[in-house]
């Protein structure tokens, strides 16, 4: 029994370390505990700072206080020197651990978080396509029954969680130009291309497979769905999901759609928490901007365009995705707007001498062409 205590309280312990955020802050007060008293202060509202923005947390500030009251959220405190007589009070470095994974569980309760980062626009495409080339239903009547249920719940439950969806008719356009294609696999690139075009930032892209017994008085059908959740503007798939559902009916068709509507619904509950991790994520660590620089692919004038970029200190983080065909394609992290970023493009350009024209811009991804 006394090892199992033991066992328990150090995987606590250890449980608490893996959340524990060092923040470094300046506590003062009439003494040297308050002066630490109020770093503690200090720290727990910079560690808000990082979930929330500061235009959220004033507006929301006393509902956020109110929550928090009463819990204790520190794991522990540390002077970092010795305290120092100011003459009207101490002055005290200190560093801090907040817990922050409980701080943001209570936080995002409030739906706080939700509003401050908001959510991304979607793009809910389906392939048609089957792995041996066929497709589900001999005709357009039947894939067009088909896209109607699969993609009609998967779109019910994102709007249901507030998620901005873009129209059905551009996404089933899209299926309906796949399905007419000659093409047996469609590539990441086009989905996202086309997702791109129509200003989405992320894409739920399905394709399904549909297994069925036909009775005299009963069907029954069975189908399965994989969905790639697609980042547009870097055309990198973030996650990947798969579900089954089964059905019975009278008919073998009624049960493959009742299938589809049932295997909807589960795919888009189960990547509804990638969605959220990569947006926060995003919102967290800036939004990923492409831009393709057509003219540039002699090595001098990639790394001096990189480093006059790098010299702006927002594109530190500025790196070349590929080069060839007389053109280079870069990728930043940024936490600005697209505009800002074309600016500083401009400005790199302009101290190299060189002349650009912007030749498109889809999303956070833009073509531009030396003169």
């Amino acid at each position: 029994m006394r090892h199992f205590i033991i066992a328990t309280v150090l995987s606590l312990l250890f449980a608490s370390t893996l959340w524990a955020t060092p923040i470094n802050v300046t506590g003062k007060g009439k003494s040297e505990e308050a002066a630490l008293a109020n770093a503690k202060t200090k720290a727990l509202e910079q560690a808000i700072l990082q979930l929330v923005d500061e235009a959220s947390y004033k507006k929301f500030k006393s509902k956020i206080q109110a929550t928090i009251k009463g819990k204790n959220y520190i794991i522990s405190a540390k002077e970092a020197g010795e305290a120092e007589f100011t003459g009207a009070g101490y002055e005290v470095a200190a560093v801090v651990e907040v817990n922050t994974k409980a701080l943001e569980a209570d936080i995002s309760g409030l739906g706080i978080l939700q509003e401050s980062m908001g959510n991304p626009r979607i793009m809910v495409l389906y392939n048609p396509k089957l792995p041996q080339g066929g497709k589900l239903g001999a005709t357009r009547h039947d894939l067009e029954a088909f896209f109607d249920n699969s993609y009609g719940s998967i779109v019910d439950v994102l709007v249901d969680k507030g998620f901005d969806v873009i129209d059905k008719g551009t996404a089933e356009k899209f299926s309906l130009q796949v399905a007419e294609s000659h093409e047996l696999d469609i590539d990441i690139n086009k989905a996202a291309a086309f997702g791109l075009k129509n200003h989405a930032e992320l894409i739920l892209y399905y394709q399904a497979v549909g297994v069925g017994m036909e009775g005299d008085s009963h069907s029954a059908a069975k189908l399965f769905i994989r969905t790639e959740l697609i980042n547009a503007t870097t055309s990198r798939i973030i996650a990947s999901k798969k579900v089954d559902a089964s059905s019975g009916a009278s008919t073998l068709q009624e049960a493959l759609l009742r299938s589809a509507d049932e295997a909807g619904k589960k795919v888009a509950a189960v990547t509804i928490e990638a969605i959220k991790k990569s947006w926060k994520r995003e919102k967290t660590m800036g939004s990923t901007y492409i831009f393709v620089m057509d003219g540039v692919d002699d090595a001098e004038e990639i790394s001096g365009f990189r480093e006059k970029m790098k010299a702006i200190p927002e594109m530190e983080s500025i790196r070349e995705r590929e080069s060839g065909g007389g053109k280079t394609t870069y990728e930043v992290k940024y936490s600005g707007s697209n505009d800002e970023v074309k600016a500083f493009v401009q400005k790199a350009a302009k101290d190299l001498g060189w002349k650009l024209k912007l030749i498109r811009s889809e999303g956070n991804r833009s073509t531009w062409k030396k003169q």
